[in-house]
């Protein structure tokens, strides 16, 4: 054992693993995302849209922060808060469209779920690796449950922003390409 490098204590160890976690799932989020895009050809719709734009700014946020030189990286949680929340909240939204039928979603990366399922359980790792290290740490807890409500804020102006889906005049003759409203037969007069 060096003297001049003593071991870290356990909690430093762990709160810096909480951080690269979170870090990690995001980075997974934003490679998927353009995956569904570039690889599978998906058109993103609207929410999509916003549940992409969140995840990146969550990942760049989480990696500026643990790279940067004398800024605490706890600091940088509530910061990815803020993001993670807003774009778990519009996954949210968007999955109850989608299991609600008001919208039919494409499969995403694994084929197993929608895509914005898939959105959702990243959304919810990464909220809970930041929570795991806003209160592992506990120096910007209330700074994190502001964030988080900033974030919902985000959330909600960002839904109410987003037009509705175009009603389909007729059945659909193309394959599922992207998020877009379920056609229902109209009903007889």
């Amino acid at each position: 054992m060096s003297l001049t490098n003593p071991p870290k204590p356990l909690a430093a160890s762990l709160q810096s693993l909480w951080l690269r976690g979170a870090l990690f799932v995001s980075a997974g989020g934003v490679v998927g995302s353009l995956y569904l895009s570039l690889e599978m050809e998906l058109k993103a719709c609207p929410l999509c849209l916003y549940q992409r734009a969140f995840i990146m700014a969550t990942a760049a946020i989480l990696g500026f922060g643990l790279f940067m030189r004398g800024v605490p990286s706890a600091a940088f949680t509530p910061l990815a808060l803020a993001s993670a929340t807003a774009g778990a909240c519009v996954a949210a939204f968007h999955l109850y469209l989608d299991v609600t039928e008001i919208l039919e979603c494409p499969a995403g990366v694994t084929g197993r779920i929608t895509a914005p399922g898939e959105s959702f359980i990243m959304y919810l790792l990464v909220l809970t690796l930041l929570l795991g290290d806003l209160f592992s740490q506990r120096t910007y807890v209330t700074h994190g449950l502001g964030a988080m409500l900033v974030g919902f804020v985000f959330a909600v102006t960002s839904i109410r922003a987003t037009p509705p889906p175009a009603t389909p005049p007729a059945p659909y003759t193309t394959e599922l390409d992207g998020c877009r409203k379920i056609y229902r037969v109209p009903m007889a007069k």
